[in-house]
């Protein structure tokens, strides 16, 4: 393991318990706000969450910048044909989804995203994480096969 890998890992350790650190002091913020009467239950709720979503994003984007760097040349090559050829391949499979769910037949069509919730929000959200499922999958496939090729 290169050392660039390892100041990587350990950084984003710490990166990880000052997430968590910010989330404890924005949930007593939130918590103190709402006890008080500035802000009503749900608006602390989406604060906090917000919070989380923005820290945790900008975190994972810098993980993955500095992980990029730290790796050789034939294994940044290896990930970025993987993300063109799997993750188009994956995306190009939920897009069949995605014209078919544009026909009136899909109307009859149930689909539970998120623990019974059907509104607009929750099938969004689901269909985000199916193509990102299926950009996973592909990609990983894609990058198995450009290792296995050059071995």
């Amino acid at each position: 393991m290169s050392k660039n890998l390892v100041g990587v890992l350990v950084k984003s350790a710490l990166g990880l318990v000052g997430v968590l650190v910010l989330m404890v002091a924005a949930g007593i913020l939130a918590a103190y706000l709402e006890t008080r009467g500035i802000v009503s239950e749900g608006h602390a709720f989406l604060w906090v969450m917000s919070v989380f979503a923005v820290a945790l994003m900008v975190g994972a984007f810098w993980v993955g910048l500095a992980w990029m760097r730290s790796i050789d040349e034939a294994a940044r090559e290896a990930h970025k044909s993987a993300w063109y050829w799997g993750g188009t391949a994956g995306m190009s499979v939920g897009g069949v989804g995605v014209i078919l769910a544009t026909l009136p037949q899909a109307e009859s069509l149930s689909f539970a995203a998120f623990e019974g919730r059907t509104d607009p929000a929750a099938y969004m959200a689901a269909g985000a994480m199916g193509m990102m499922l299926l950009m996973l999958v592909g990609y990983s496939i894609a990058w198995g096969v450009w290792w296995l090729a050059r071995r």
